[in-house]
């Protein structure tokens, strides 16, 4: 129980190690778009820079999200193979 014990431990230490690198994709800041016709024809060219820049930014966003994904799935899966090893020498030490 104790080797049990320590084992759930130093996952939870190697889990909250990697925390932070998941989360380090930021998702963009939403530009403001107004309503008034007078103000979008006083800031057009503004509106159609932020638009753009908004819109390249959400691509890079994705990208990111898709390489999180693709890091933490390769994590998990090393993780499974750990524990899966763990598991294995436990259950031989029990017997």
């Amino acid at each position: 129980m104790v080797f049990l014990k320590q084992t759930w431990a130093a996952l939870a230490v190697l889990g909250w190690g990697s925390a932070s690198i998941a989360g380090s994709c930021l998702p963009p800041v939403s530009p403001w778009m107004p309503t008034d016709p007078d103000d979008v024809r006083a800031y057009a060219d503004l509106l159609r820079r932020d638009a753009e820049a908004y819109f390249a930014e959400v691509e890079q966003y994705f990208r990111c999200l898709d390489q999180e994904r693709r890091e933490v799935f390769e994590q998990a899966r090393e993780v499974s193979e750990g524990y899966t090893r763990v598991l294995e020498l436990h259950g031989r030490g029990m017997e």
